[in-house]
């Protein structure tokens, strides 16, 4: 219930164009990723003593762009973690560190937006993102460890309420 509220408010008081939150998820299951154009399949698997926590958001009007290191959750106690994988949806996640340099994945998601994740350097990747595009994140959290908040590249801050 307190997921729902907070999903409530972050779209209640969001402004025109800007990315709300659609759903939080934690897993201790490995996660499946396939792409046919890079020719790359397989699992990720959360290191002994963490989970994966999924946040999906919902893109506005305006496209949205940035390193995707610059995407953070927040746990209660304060500490941060970056992504380790992203894609156009909860089930089109990719793991950041199969991309290589001077690659990038592309994804059409069914409302015809389009996801781009580039690989610029061996510490860079960037993330741009259509309007009206979906955007998960895949972050690997401690178990023991409760994520308050997601930090966005423009200083966004949405509450994730679990």
């Amino acid at each position: 219930m307190r997921l729902f509220i907070a999903f409530l408010v972050a779209v209640l008081t969001a402004p025109p164009g800007a990315v709300s939150l659609t759903s939080v998820r934690s897993t201790r299951e490995q996660l499946w990723f396939s792409n046919p154009v890079l020719g790359l399949k397989g699992t990720i698997t959360p290191i002994p003593g963490s989970r994966f926590d999924i946040v999906v958001v919902a893109v506005g009007d305006a496209p949205i762009e940035g390193d995707v290191r610059q995407f953070t959750v927040t746990t209660v106690a304060g500490a941060s973690f970056e992504p380790i994988a992203i894609g156009g949806g909860a089930d089109l996640i990719f793991p950041l560190d199969s991309i290589a340099v001077g690659r990038e994945m592309g994804q059409i998601l069914p409302n015809d937006a389009q996801v781009i994740v580039t690989r610029t350097s061996p510490t860079r990747v960037t993330v741009a993102a259509d309007p009206h595009a979906s955007l998960a994140f895949v972050f690997q959290v401690p178990h023991a460890g409760e994520i308050a908040s997601l930090h966005l590249p423009d200083g966004t801050v949405l509450p994730l309420g679990k």
